[in-house]
């Protein structure tokens, strides 16, 4: 097994066993966790987990997950800010754990103090990106909260096991790349805020069911040669706004109302910001950045779309999304290269297209596009136009992004500063998970997540 390494001086040593000593560890169910203390070199020692692990992990701990953990139904684990959840995996059948969420699961990073959920730094390489170490966080029908604030989950995404709840519930096949979080309870509530999820092998975020808000969340390269950042299925209610999202496979925001599920799947996307999205989906014909479709529902105003594959598409005829229930516009189009603009208003969608019993559906006047290189965003830490669609299909755009909130706030003589519109709600004002309140953010006249430098 591989160890951890510390460079600790003597003295801290010795404090840190102290603490360990002192600690209340009433959160683990010593009949069904196993917990190894092992010291590395240099003689440090950390706790591994493995089995049921309820109550509280950290503040500002590190430990090891060795196999499955599980949260049973009825009961939930808590994460405090500064701890370091490392999953010890390898991308292979049997030692590729997940965490198995029947409960709730409450992540409470701070922004001094984030909490990471993903593999030790040695593995941490571009050349892994798309590896796929661990399992993800899996929830069953019987999840109740899934809240991440200011946590970052990082190269999730390996095959499925025979026994995992996401096999048995039948959303994949044994063997096939696992989600980094899945939700399938439409009682339930998931919480994104202010966290990040990258480096996974398929999707990010796949919810089959919850009461939902994402907000202020960066995702990174999701999605090997498919995959979308959050795909939403029937019983996803929410908002999704204030994020960022940069080199997915295939969208950032997907919703579907497929698999029967009530209430109707309806999705507000409003003030994001998609870069380098859509090219490693090799199906033709697949996303890029924001798509509706099978009967979802939803408003879609402000997003900035910068050198990705597709705009907004709705799907079309017949799998087209619940159009009578549909709006959108206030959108910001920016192309390198001819083949991104041409899929400004996909001609695979139906704004724009002319289709027969559709022809109403035009291309809002409030869009903003132009030909190639029109009406750059002028980012403050990125310049566009640095690849084209074979150097991201290809994979020679990979690399760590770790300050996408920094890159992609705007100059303040960007053209996408204004022409954003106020002009509708949030699905829920706020969202009241486990006694705490998150007011949903309203839209801005700025178009995309972050505004002005």
């Amino acid at each position: 097994m591989r160890k951890m390494k510390f460079n600790y001086s003597l003295p801290f040593l010795f404090a840190l066993l102290f603490a360990f000593a002192a600690c209340d560890n009433s959160f683990i169910d010593d009949d069904d966790i196993n917990i190894i203390d092992e010291e590395d070199d240099n003689d440090s020692e950390f706790e591994r987990l493995s089995g049921v692990v309820t109550g509280t992990l950290g503040p500002n701990e590190t430990y090891w997950v060795t196999a499955d953990v599980f949260i049973p139904e009825g009961e939930s684990l808590t994460i405090l800010e500064g701890t370091t959840i490392i999953m010890d995996g390898t991308g292979r059948p049997g030692r590729s754990p997940e965490i198995n969420v029947s409960g709730s699961l409450y992540c409470y990073g701070t922004e001094a103090a984030p909490i990471y959920i993903g593999v030790e730094e040695e593995k941490r390489t571009v050349a892994n990106i798309f590896r796929g170490f661990w399992g993800g966080i899996i929830g069953t029908d019987k999840a109740q909260d899934m809240v991440f604030e200011y946590t970052t989950i990082e190269f999730a995404g390996a095959p499925a096991e025979g026994g995992s709840s996401i096999v048995a519930e039948g959303e994949i096949d044994e063997g096939e790349p696992r989600y980094a979080v899945y939700m399938v309870n439409p009682e339930g509530n998931f919480i994104m805020w202010h966290s990040r999820i990258a480096y996974t092998k398929d999707d990010a975020i796949r919810l089959n069911g919850a009461k939902t808000l994402i907000a202020y969340s960066e995702f990174a390269f999701n999605g090997e040669t498919g995959g979308e950042s959050v795909n939403t299925k029937s019983g996803v209610v929410g908002d999704f706004c204030y994020n960022v999202f940069y080199g997915i496979a295939t969208n950032g925001l997907k919703a579907a109302n497929s698999k029967g599920r009530q209430p109707q799947c309806n999705n507000n996307y409003y003030n994001n910001t998609i870069v380098n999205s859509g090219w490693r989906r090799a199906q033709a014909g697949r996303g890029g950045s924001l798509n509706y479709e099978n009967g979802a529902r939803g408003e879609a105003f402000n997003n900035l779309v910068v050198d990705s594959r597709y705009g907004l598409r709705l799907f079309p005829p017949d799998d087209e999304p619940d159009m009578a229930n549909m709006k959108w516009g206030n959108h910001f189009y920016f192309g390198s290269d001819e083949e991104m603009v041409e899929g400004f208003h996909p001609n695979n969608g139906i704004i724009g297209q002319n289709i027969p019993g559709w022809e109403h559906i035009t291309v809002p006047e409030t869009d903003v596009f132009g030909g190639v290189g029109e009406n750059d965003p002028l980012f403050v830490g990125y310049t566009v136009g640095n690849y084209s669609p074979a150097d991201f299909r290809a994979n020679r755009d990979l690399k760590f992004v770790t300050n996408m909130f920094d890159m992609f706030k705007l100059q303040s003589n960007s053209p996408a500063l204004t022409g954003g519109t106020t002009d509708f709600s949030p699905i829920f004002s706020e969202y009241v998970v486990n006694g705490k309140t998150y007011v949903t953010p309203l839209p801005s006249t700025f178009i995309g997540a972050l505004g002005a430098n």
